[in-house]
């Protein structure tokens, strides 16, 4: 396996790494001590036991072997694994089945983390092809993973499944799931009325890690890198603490080292300078073998830094060809080759990661990763006095979406300040942007958003746009957004973009859009009459409330954000058309009176 290395066009990182030197930062991570520690606390306990736990595990091979033990047992007798959970719970296991980690292997994984029923819909058509659910649900499992006290989506995926395996005459649901969570939280609770299956998170039973740094060294990367690769996991975690060197008791010699050679933390020095220049934007350049990264470093980067109105923002798969236009706030960090794509000009460091196309080293590279950004994350959070532990913005947001869905009575659906397209299939609501004076112009949807776009442009806060679709993550609107969120925000708003599902994203980025760096314009899309589920007993009550709550936690945080509605069957035509007639006021000033 080869190791990881950086290229840099910076020679100003010399005094940052000095400091760290100076600082001794490295015993203060691994002694969970000094300003680090305390940047590290949540709720008065230091998450800080990702620094050393891959070393703790290749200490105690029976853990290994335990977690191996685990993976067999679940192989000898399912075929389908549903994976249950939010943010850091689930994201490592769409990390390695993006970079094909299942393809070949028994069982097949299917990540669920949406609250839509149209994902469950989906999920069952992939559980029995051939229509036969009775079958194909005596052979799958579902594993509800939590890692945070107040998650509720797993809760809600595993009643339904309960309660699917008893319609289909399975006597003991209880034997077809499990629950991976921290003791007392909600899950935890769930977990105990029903007698069911519970494992610790950490491999050494303690719970001092954030789920976003939850690989490599947790349950949540381990059973699913054993489901996929039986046998190997003591090689994967062997390959990676060997680049890693993390370990108690290292002396001042090797600690020193290890900052002066560590590629994660020459890359942090040089996103901390970058950060101090106002390049608060990170650009990842990936090739497709390492594809599925992107979505992993963007949460265990925005979750932890987007704090206070500041933070590092991450960008992917954008249409580069018009970023030349766009505002020099962002830098790049090309992993290998990248996508062929030119930046030309533009701060560039170079991740250079092994390459060998052998499954094993495949993952080790990608559990090395995983412990290297965590690393990365940290010693940004220190250069920058950030508190990298917790997520109070999502917090808020998550007891506005449970307050909703408990209570009494209708959504408290906005009614008010509504625009429609030409059309009328979408209905825009200002939700929390502000909309200026339309000065005699039309006051369709289309013109309220390029008003209030050209507003925040010409008051220096349109830093970038994001279009999040509250729904799955897959499908015509999905399809939709990508498509023609992408284009008019790269091209036509000539701004970074992100196009997010939620309430998926709302546990990995949601924390910076309402508490990182402020200037962005955020329009979120709701399908008003959602699928109904085929099978069992689920509603889209709960994704609503997760919708509006976010809106009303952008609203407190005075985030500019718009909310379109949408009908299900013309719900991608809606959007288009909006983008379509927004870019046409934005361009054609003929169109603007």
């Amino acid at each position: 396996m080869a190791p990881a290395s950086l290229e840099l066009d910076s020679s100003e990182i010399t005094a940052v790494l000095d400091r760290l030197i100076r600082e001794d930062i490295i015993a203060q991570l691994l002694e969970r001590r000094g300003r680090m520690a305390e940047l590290a606390t949540e709720a008065g306990d230091v998450k800080l036991d990702w620094v050393d736990q891959v070393a703790w595990a290749l200490d105690h091979p029976d853990a290994i072997a335990g977690v191996e033990k685990l993976a067999q047992s679940i192989r000898s007798r399912f075929t389908q694994i549903i994976w249950s959970g939010m943010g850091g719970s689930i994201q490592a296991v769409h990390t390695l089945k993006g970079m094909g980690l299942f393809a070949a292997e028994a069982p097949s994984v299917h990540p669920l983390d949406t609250t839509d029923p149209a994902a469950l819909n989906r999920l069952l058509r992939e559980l029995a092809p051939d229509g036969d659910l009775g079958s194909a649900l005596r052979r799958t499992l579902m594993i509800g993973v939590s890692m945070g006290m107040t998650s509720e989506e797993p809760i809600t995926h595993l009643r339904w499944f309960e309660e699917l395996l008893r319609a289909h005459g399975v006597e003991d649901p209880a034997a077809q799931v499990m629950v991976m969570t921290l003791p007392g939280s909600f899950l935890d609770h769930f977990a105990q009325e029903r007698e069911a299956p519970r494992l610790d998170i950490q491999l050494d039973g303690r719970s001092h890690i954030a789920g976003r740094m939850s690989a490599p060294s947790t349950r949540v990367f381990l059973l699913p890198a054993a489901l996929g690769l039986p046998g190997r996991l003591q090689e994967v975690l062997s390959r990676c603490q060997t680049e890693t060197a993390m370990r108690p008791g290292m002396p001042e010699n090797e600690r020193r080292r290890l900052v002066e050679t560590d590629p994660f933390v020459s890359l942090a020095a040089w996103l901390s300078v970058q950060v101090d220049h106002g390049r608060d934007m990170l650009v990842l350049d990936l090739p497709r073998r390492w594809a599925a990264l992107a979505p992993w470093v963007e949460q265990v980067v925005e979750e932890s830094l987007g704090k206070e109105d500041r933070g590092l923002l991450v960008f992917y798969d954008q249409d580069v060809g018009s970023a030349s236009s766009w505002p020099d706030r962002f830098c790049i960090l090309q992993v290998d080759e990248g996508s062929g794509s030119n930046l030309a000009g533009r701060p560039r460091a170079v991740l250079h990661l092994d390459s060998t196309d052998d499954s094993v080293s495949r993952i080790a590279a990608c559990a090395r990763c995983f412990a290297g950004w965590n690393l990365t994350v940290a010693l940004v959070a220190y250069l920058q006095d950030i508190t990298f532990a917790g997520q109070p913005a999502v917090e808020h947001y998550k007891a506005y979406a449970r307050g909703l869905r408990d209570a009494a009575g209708e959504l408290p659906y906005p009614t008010e300040d509504v625009a429609s397209t030409a059309t009328g299939r979408l209905k825009l609501f200002s939700g929390a942007a502000p909309v200026p004076a339309m000065d005699g112009r039309p006051r369709d949807a289309a013109s309220i958003l390029a008003a209030v776009a050209t507003s925040l442009e010409d008051s220096g806060r349109l830093g970038y746009f994001d279009l999040t679709v509250n729904g799955d993550s897959a499908g015509p609107l999905w399809e939709a957004a990508q498509r023609a969120g992408r284009r008019f925000g790269n091209r036509v708003l000539g701004r970074p973009t992100k196009v997010r599902a939620g309430p998926r994203d709302y546990h990995s980025t949601e924390q910076s859009e309402t508490a990182g760096p402020p200037d962005l314009l955020s329009l979120r899309v709701l399908v008003q009459d959602p699928e109904d589920v085929m099978a069992g007993l689920y509603d889209a009550r709960f994704l609503h409330a997760q919708a509006l709550g976010t809106i009303f936690a952008m609203r407190d945080a005075g985030r500019p954000v718009l909310l379109a509605m949408v009908r299900r069957e013309e719900a991608g035509a809606a959007l288009v058309e909006l983008l379509d007639e927004a870019t046409a006021y934005l361009t054609n000033p003929s169109t603007r009176s």
